[in-house]
Parts: C-alpha cells; structure tokens; sequence
C-alpha cells in the first residue's frame, strides 16, 4: 500500500513491516517498485516540504520559475561557503524541498555528465566506458528526439 497521509498521521501508519523511504525522486522510484514487488507492504514516504501534489509550479513546466521566487514554499535555498572563485561571494543553491525533491522544481532538464567526470571517480563499474550502455537506454527510453551517439 502507498499512500500520502498529512501531517501528525505518521505514528498511525508505523508498523513492524513499515518501510519509510525519503521523498525525493529515488525514494518515490524505490517506493512504487516496493508497493509494485508486495502488495501488502505498507510504505511511508517522508519528506520535509510541503505535498506538491497539483501545486501548479511543480506540475506546469511554464511556470518552474516561482520555484526560484525567494518565498517558495517548494525549494530550499542552501547558502555555499565564500569563494573567491566568485569574488568573495556565496553562492545560493537551490534544491527541491517538496515531495519529489529536486526533480519537482528543476525544470524537467536531464544532462549527462561528462566522461572526465565519471572517469575521475576511479571506481570499478563506474568508468564512462562501462556506464555508457545505460546512459544510452536511458537517454533512448526519455527522448523523442535523438542526436546520435554524439549527442542528447
């Protein structure tokens, strides 16, 4: 069973077979494929915003820029260390603090990293080479217009 409760419900829901997952984009993923595997698991998904469901900012692509209104219930502003990089300045982040996390405010933008990135991680599995096969399905599984094997 998945289902969204409001606030001050929580300690109804918990049970020995509860799974509590957090309410970003991976947690909302690994909840459906829970509820999907066992039916009969009860599932609580937490996160610290607000619920975002039908909120016209998060659901109309056109209007993902009040997400970026200083006062939006929607997005936390994550203020970074001083650089001097940026003259001294600190850079304000913004991330997703709603139910969906980052993906409910960004704006439905995907982009690949690059392979110095996942190359630099020096990780075994996780070279450019050995990524590739699944960024590829991934990219053929989200995009109605391709650009080869250069490009999307």
């Amino acid at each position: 069973m998945l289902e969204v409760c409001p606030s001050g419900t929580v300690s109804s829901m918990v049970s020995p077979l509860t799974h509590i997952l957090a309410g970003g984009l991976a947690g909302c993923v690994i909840a459906g494929r829970l509820a999907e595997a066992d039916p009969k698991l009860t599932i609580l998904i937490i996160e610290q915003g607000p619920n975002s469901y039908e909120v016209p900012e998060v659901v109309h692509p056109g209007l993902y820029p009040r997400n970026l209104f200083p006062n939006s219930k929607y997005t936390l502003f994550w203020q970074g260390n001083e650089s001097p990089q940026l003259a001294g300045r600190k850079p304000i982040v913004p991330s997703g603090g709603t139910l969906g996390g980052g993906s409910a405010i960004n704006w439905m933008v995907y982009t690949r990293g690059q392979r110095s990135d996942f190359d630099s991680w020096k990780a075994e599995g996780w070279s450019a080479d050995e990524l590739y096969p699944f960024l590829k399905k991934v990219r053929q599984s989200t995009s109605v217009l391709c650009c080869g094997d250069v490009g999307c």
